[in-house]
């Protein structure tokens, strides 16, 4: 498992110059502090460019699949903190992309890819979580292990010892997100909504744009019986994520079961359109379709659902609601 990190750089608007960027050096400047916002000194901060070969990602557990992105040190010397937390790093141009990277023994890792428009550049204020370090990314490359196999459950013992290493923190670092994600969908599909909404929570809290967080969400505020809350969660994630053929289904779906049918058809139908074979969604449809006398529609979304389904728990139930239709 690669080494973890991962860091909120807010890059803010700097000062101009006449100079032409391609020949100006930018100075990369931050403070880092500990997760009680005291200031770290002695953080290592290392530079390395990135060279784009194939369009490279940061992988589940933080950092870069070096087979996609070749990246060099462009750090000349030891680059640390000072006293007062903060840093400066000169040598650097603009319309490049950099990953930097922050390193303190006792500390989780971080890194960002940022890219640099002009002169200077504040990276805003860096956070670390101090832990035993070692601990959580052997748990967490258990848990993913597990995770990644299909065996959730296997995951969840695991990845609550890397939420115990981040105790009560919510610096939004790379194990910790998608260590609560994994639990949250563990919990979900043990039927432990209560279990999931707790995570899942603070998930939210500490990445308020996770668009698949925010429809684990949903799921577990609808099977704890909070349809509104569902709804409102849907409704975050379908703005973050329009194109998401589930988050439109979900939000249809939990709209059907608050009543609101007219609303709900719109999302259903952009869930078809974006995945058209997808069964749970030509269900919905079809009787949100029924609901508003729109016969003709709802039988042919209906037999799509049990043409892809003919064995399904209720499939008999939609063939006797067919018939029910055409009479």
């Amino acid at each position: 498992m690669t080494e973890v990190a991962f860091v909120l750089l807010v890059v803010a608007s700097l000062v101009p110059s006449t100079a032409s960027a391609a020949q100006r050096q930018a100075l990369a400047s931050g403070i880092v502090i500990d997760q009680d916002g005291n200031p770290l000194p002695g953080v290592s901060v290392v530079v390395y460019r990135i060279d784009r070969t194939a369009g490279g990602q940061i992988n589940p557990g933080g950092g870069f699949s070096e087979n996609q992105q070749a990246t060099r040190s462009v750090s000349q010397a030891d680059i640390r903190t000072k006293d007062d937390g903060t840093f400066l790093h000169p040598g650097l141009y603009p319309e490049i992309q950099y990953r930097v990277r922050f390193e303190k023994d006792g500390y989780v890792p971080r890194e960002q890819i940022v890219s640099l428009h002009v002169a200077g550049n504040d990276l805003g204020t860096i956070v670390m979580v101090s832990g035993d370090v070692e601990r959580a990314r052997d748990a967490y490359g258990r848990g993913f292990g597990a995770y990644e196999s299909g065996d959730l459950p296997g995951a969840v013992g695991p990845m609550l010892e890397v939420v115990d290493v981040f105790a009560d923190s919510d610096v939004a670092g790379e194990m910790l997100v998608v260590a609560l994600g994994v639990l949250g969908q563990a919990y979900l599909q043990q039927n432990q909504p209560a279990e999931a909404r707790s995570v899942l929570e603070r998930l939210q809290s500490i990445e308020p744009d996770n668009a698949l967080g925010l429809l684990d969400l949903g799921r577990a505020y609808a099977m704890g019986g909070e349809i509104p809350r569902a709804i409102e969660s849907f409704e975050r994630a379908v703005e973050i994520d329009p194109n998401n053929a589930n988050g439109r289904f979900l939000l249809g779906y939990g709209l059907r079961l608050a009543g609101q049918v007219d609303a709900a058809i719109p999302h259903l139908r952009a869930s078809i359109e974006i995945q058209p074979n997808f069964p749970p969604a030509h269900q919905n449809l079809g009787l949100a379709l029924a609901d508003t006398g729109a016969r003709a529609e709802a039988i042919e979304h209906l037999a799509a659902y049990l043409q892809a389904m003919p064995n399904a728990p209720d499939a008999a139930q939609m063939r006797a609601k067919i018939e029910e239709l055409r009479r």
